[in-house]
């Protein structure tokens, strides 16, 4: 990773600009390194140089182990950051997971309690609809099977979709629909 002809004599210091004249010519690596090689350069490699520049004693060594404790503090605090940041994350996704939970706990008791718990049609319950698609199903499936009593409830008050926990409004403004095929023709 050297850029220059090794045409130094060993054991004293580069005169060339990549080792600034603060070192001995590498075998591997500058003394000095350029903090944007020391990031891409692994733990243990950079564990090794600091034991290959520690206990010398001169002031390039002096350097070069605080650049290499700089670059391993600046990891630290990054991985640091990291985990607060997942921390801080997850632990927003379970509050709001929890506030969803009592607003929709919330919705359903208060819609029992005016619809005595009838919110799906004879119809609905043959074809397996529950309660649960009633108060947070598909609008079309609302419409379909819920009670009179149930939409009557719902045209007013918003049901816990996920719009509703989005901020919509989620009131349903619906009209029993003409169903799409025509009515029979009468013939005399």
């Amino acid at each position: 990773m050297h850029w220059v002809r090794k045409e130094q004599p060993a054991h004293q210091h580069c005169t060339h600009a990549c080792c600034r004249g603060y070192r001995e010519h590498p075998a591997n690596w500058p003394v000095i390194v350029e903090n944007r090689r020391l990031r891409a350069v692994s733990d243990e490699d950079l564990a090794k140089r600091f034991g290959k520049v520690s206990y010398q004693g001169t002031a390039e060594s002096r350097y070069a182990e605080n650049q290499i404790l700089s670059e391993m503090q600046r990891r630290d605090d990054v991985e640091r950051r990291r985990k607060q940041h997942a921390e801080a994350v997850a632990g927003n996704r379970a509050a709001r997971q929890m506030e969803r939970e009592a607003e929709a706990h919330r919705i359903r008791m208060d819609v029992e309690e005016q619809t005595k718990g009838y919110l799906v049609t004879a119809q609905g319950r043959a074809r397996g609809i529950t309660d649960e698609e009633i108060l947070t199903g598909r609008e079309a499936v609302f419409i379909r099977y819920a009670t009179d009593d149930a939409k009557a409830y719902f045209a007013v008050n918003p049901r816990p979709t996920g719009a509703y926990f989005r901020g919509r409004d989620t009131r349903i403004k619906y009209s029993d629909r003409v169903t799409r095929r025509r009515p029979p023709s009468r013939r005399r």
